[in-house]
């Protein structure tokens, strides 16, 4: 058994992001051919993200499972057998691992509103709901409008211009 990730096609862009750690499953294969080029190797493929059981067939057919989700990828690697698994990201999927893999901006300590932000005031963390840590020094002397907890994601939402007064 093989797990291959096919990419959207040549020229699509996109690649696995850079922290292996977003990407839980390891492939054998990493392909930008077209989908239906990768399908030909095949006998048999069966669109596999609702799958429960493996499928049995007779001796000498070449089946492969395809798979969007990673929910679907984990519940296929243990039933796929001899099968190989074609495994090609929804983008909801792709974005759903960047998104756990982009480090974010939160509160370093308990805030208070119509505080203005500090460098200090500001931590990060991986995978956090909240604003891009790239864009840290468009946050920083900006007043928050609400109180804010310890570890509490920072998004524009909380935060005022400069000279605006908290709610």
């Amino acid at each position: 058994m093989a797990v291959i990730f096919v990419l959207a096609g040549p020229g699509s862009g996109f690649s696995p992001p850079p922290r292996t750690d977003a990407w839980p499953h390891d492939f054998d294969r990493v392909t930008d051919s077209p989908l239906e080029t990768v399908i030909a190797d095949y006998d048999v493929v069966i669109p596999a993200d609702q799958l429960r059981q493996a499928l049995r067939l007779g001796r000498g057919v070449k089946l492969a499972y395809l798979c969007t989700r990673f929910e679907a990828l984990g519940q296929l690697t243990p039933l796929a057998g001899a099968a190989d698994i074609l495994f090609q990201p929804s983008l909801l999927a792709c974005l759903d691992r960047y998104r756990t893999a982009r480090a974010t901006l939160a509160a370093g300590r308990a805030l208070s509103a119509g505080q203005r932000l500090t460098a200090e005031d500001l931590v990060e963390q991986i995978g956090g709901r909240g604003i891009v840590a790239s864009l840290k020094a468009t946050v920083i002397d900006r007043r928050l409008l609400y109180d804010l907890s310890a570890g509490a994601a920072i998004d524009f939402g909380m935060i005022g211009e400069s000279t605006e007064e908290p709610r």
